[in-house]
């Protein structure tokens, strides 16, 4: 028997599971159904601004046997905001999952460099997320805005999360693939009545000068909420995806944030701990061979309703 003290035991087993839904996309038969577009510049300005979203193959010195999507752009202002989109279909109506945005991309943007108006690969913030309402531009006062919560320059807003950087090292020269993602912190989105939503990727530049992006490969894994998290019961929570087969995800409220934690194994010997980060919480397992393990919330005085949210 688990003796509880002051913390939460979690219990899961390491097993393979199949309560993801993925959608992948390597655009070796075009654009598919992906539109790409602008917005953060003046309406009168987009051959200024040398706009252009395309079906491209890769540039040299990748394999120009694989196709890409091709978006670039000249940011002559404080912010040129670059994205490409694509209305899901085929998911559980009304129903909520936790999304992850896997963005493989070739990008030439050197880090640690001098740019104009900023760094070109630290300065040009790659967004990622999902929205009910199809993203557009919209002409406010002569100038485009988009129309989804996208945040500010570096921070991402209600409808989309910074994922990272365009940049690739400070020695880059040629085109590179590299890849942004967000399984550190997913992305929650409730589909409509018709289990459909928008899925929005893009980069917002505070480089003031020329970004060009080929998208490679897009994954976006959706996980419904309630089968990631199953029933309460006094004490220990069986977390889900359960079996899994290399990570499990916690839903916690605020104050549980900054928690520690500690993995044992089933004879109570620790192997591992950390720290809960955020309120979704995406805990890696790959390292832990296939078993029963037991997570530990330590300095917790509650029971396991006032931890997980459902």
């Amino acid at each position: 028997m688990i003796k509880l003290f002051n913390s939460v035991f979690l219990i899961f087993a390491l097993v393979f599971s199949t309560n993801a839904q993925t959608f992948s996309y390597d655009f070796s038969n075009g654009y598919e159904n992906w539109i790409g577009d602008f917005a953060d510049y003046p309406i009168t300005d987009s051959v200024f601004y040398e706009l252009e979203f395309t079906h491209s193959k890769l540039p040299l010195p990748l394999d120009t046997n694989l196709y890409s999507l091709m978006i670039t752009g000249n940011n002559h202002s404080d912010d040129l905001f670059m994205f490409i989109k694509r209305k899901i279909t085929g998911l559980i109506p009304n129903t909520t999952y936790m999304l992850q945005i896997d963005v493989e991309f070739a990008s030439i943007a050197p880090t640690n460099a001098i740019g104009v108006g900023g760094p070109p690969g630290e300065a040009v913030t790659m967004k990622a997320g999902a929205s009910l309402v199809e993203p557009k531009k919209i002409d406010s006062n002569g100038y485009y805005f988009i129309n989804i919560d996208k945040g500010n320059q570096v921070m991402g807003g209600a409808d989309m999360q910074s994922i990272g950087h365009v940049g690739v090292s400070d020695t880059t020269t040629v085109f590179t693939l590299i890849n942004r993602n967000n399984s550190g912190k997913l992305f929650s989105i409730t589909t409509n009545a018709d289990g459909e939503l928008w899925v929005c990727i893009g980069t917002d530049s505070g480089f003031e000068a020329t970004t060009t992006i080929f998208y490679n490969e897009i994954n976006l894994i959706f996980t419904k909420v309630n089968s990631i998290y199953d029933s309460i019961k006094t004490g220990v929570v069986t977390i889900i995806p359960n079996p899994t087969s290399d990570f499990v995800i916690i839903k916690s409220k605020p104050e549980m944030i900054n928690k520690k934690y500690g993995i044992f194994d089933e004879n109570g010997k620790q192997i591992s701990s950390g720290q809960i980060s955020s309120a979704v919480f995406k805990l890696d397992l790959s390292s832990l061979s296939p078993g029963l393990y037991i997570l530990k919330i330590q300095d917790c005085n509650c029971g396991a309703s006032k931890i997980i949210k459902i």
